[in-house]
């Protein structure tokens, strides 16, 4: 049991050393030498948790799902409907130094399992949960009689689901495009428009 509890452990550490060097140098910081490196260890150590770099990074991927996820969920307690609908989007959108590092190196990881049929999955996950979460957003606001009742909550979150990815894409390839509150702004009239008229 001590020896699974240890085991978990260092693969967290593992993670977060991943992480910081996605933050200052991208993907491609985080090979499993460069972990090794990072954290002190000899690369076979690395290779015991992580086999290849492909699982590393489906791992790390997977902490950052996780991440984000608490994120929503600590703004699913935001207590107005409106806001709260507004600011569990906003957790798909890089709005922060952090979160623009993060969601960067998510486009890499993107990019990669293209090509790297190892990364597919996780890869495929990912899309899956951000549609899961704008359905779930926009089915709460139908239930709450918030929605027109003309919009099709399938249609509307392949819609608004491609309105974030693109607002994603130009805040991190064009960031002099958009500022963040410009894409605060333009989501915000986005689910406004959604929104029965009184």
């Amino acid at each position: 049991m001590a020896n699974t509890i240890d085991g978990e452990r260092r693969r967290r550490e593992l993670a977060e050393t991943v992480w910081r060097l996605i933050l200052r140098g991208g993907l491609p910081a985080a090979s499993v030498r460069g972990v090794a490196e990072e954290a002190g260890l000899a690369t076979g150590s690395v290779r015991h948790f992580f086999p290849s770099q492909a699982e590393l990074h489906n791992f790390a991927m997977l902490e950052l799902m996780a991440t984000v996820t608490e994120r929503v969920r600590a703004a699913a307690q935001t207590p107005d409907v409106r806001e709260r609908a507004r600011a569990m989007l906003e957790e798909l959108l890089p709005f922060t130094d952090r979160t623009h590092a993060e969601f960067a190196a998510y486009l890499e990881f993107l990019d990669r399992s293209r090509i790297d049929t190892a990364l597919e999955p996780v890869a495929s996950e990912s899309v899956r949960a951000a549609r899961e979460l704008v359905v779930t957003i926009l089915t709460d606001l139908r239930t709450l009689g918030m929605l027109r009742p003309e919009i099709d909550v399938d249609t509307e979150a392949v819609r608004l689901h491609a309105f974030l990815d693109g607002l994603m894409l130009q805040l991190l390839v064009a960031p002099d495009l958009n500022s963040r509150q410009q894409a605060r702004d333009a989501l915000a009239g986005w689910l406004e428009a959604l929104e029965v008229k009184a």
